[in-house]
């Protein structure tokens, strides 16, 4: 899922831009520069997460250390439970980055803190994303510090986007409120730390399901409106016929 933040982060950079700044060259350079995040973000939406436990070559980053440690300590003050560290796997096999797994006390909230570096300016920004699962087969997810730009989701997802400033004790009072608005009896998850991968897992296949249900067209059109936001009037109608031609073409 880092990955996916990552990606989602340089959208919502571009849509910015396409928001801000209307001359009609301009925006086709945005959705030039925008399609591909799009096309991506649609291809990830279909596959599973692989994680694995860091080997002893990966160690985190030397400047991403202050910030693993300061958010272990934010976990502990708020009474977590840190499961331990996994390794976010690409497709083919070659590591992405790590991820800290916690879970909560009451074992309904689960989730990880990792570190995501701009590709374009090398900034790092912590992110951090919080799971529940219902017995009614819903899912939960409170994302902090990572960007908004997301694609449509089924009716039985849930989603909230915090600041990273918010704090953690905030998030989680927003993530159980989240809940508790829903009338959902969330599931209690076992103690291990293959647990919070687990729930990403059925999250995924679920919405991938929900994906496949959905009339191509219309899933597309909600994708972009999810994805632009302000900016579908603008240059909603490129983006869809760019995505429409690049993915019959592949």
């Amino acid at each position: 899922m880092l990955l996916y933040v990552l990606i989602a982060a340089g959208a919502l950079v571009l849509l910015i831009a396409g928001y801000e700044i209307r001359a009609r060259l301009i925006n086709r350079g945005v959705v030039r520069a925008l399609v591909p995040h799009v096309l991506k973000m649609r291809v990830l939406a279909h596959r599973i997460v692989g994680y694995r436990p860091p080997r002893a070559d990966e160690p985190i980053a030397a400047d991403a250390r202050p910030l693993f440690d300061a958010a272990q300590s934010e976990m502990s003050a708020a009474g977590l439970l840190v499961l331990g560290d996994l390794m976010e796997i690409h497709p083919n096999g070659t590591p992405f980055a790590p991820a800290r797994w916690f879970i909560d006390e009451s074992r309904t909230i689960c989730g990880w803190f990792g570190v995501v570096r701009s590709r374009d300016t090398g900034v790092l920004n912590p992110v951090m994303m919080l799971f529940s699962e219902s017995a009614s087969g819903e899912f939960f997810m409170t994302a902090r510090g990572a960007s908004s730009t997301a694609l449509a989701k089924p009716p039985t997802n849930h989603r909230q986007f915090c600041g990273w400033g918010d704090g953690l004790m905030t998030i989680i009072g927003r993530h159980r409120a989240m809940l508790v608005s829903a009338a959902a009896m969330p599931v209690p998850q076992p103690t291990t730390l293959d647990a919070g991968p687990a729930i990403v897992r059925r999250l995924r296949d679920s919405t991938a399901r929900w994906r496949a249900s959905q009339p191509a067209g219309e899933l597309l059109d909600e994708d972009v409106r999810n994805l632009l936001g302000k900016t579908y009037a603008v240059i909603g109608r490129q983006v869809i016929r760019s995505v429409t031609s690049l993915e019959a073409a592949t």
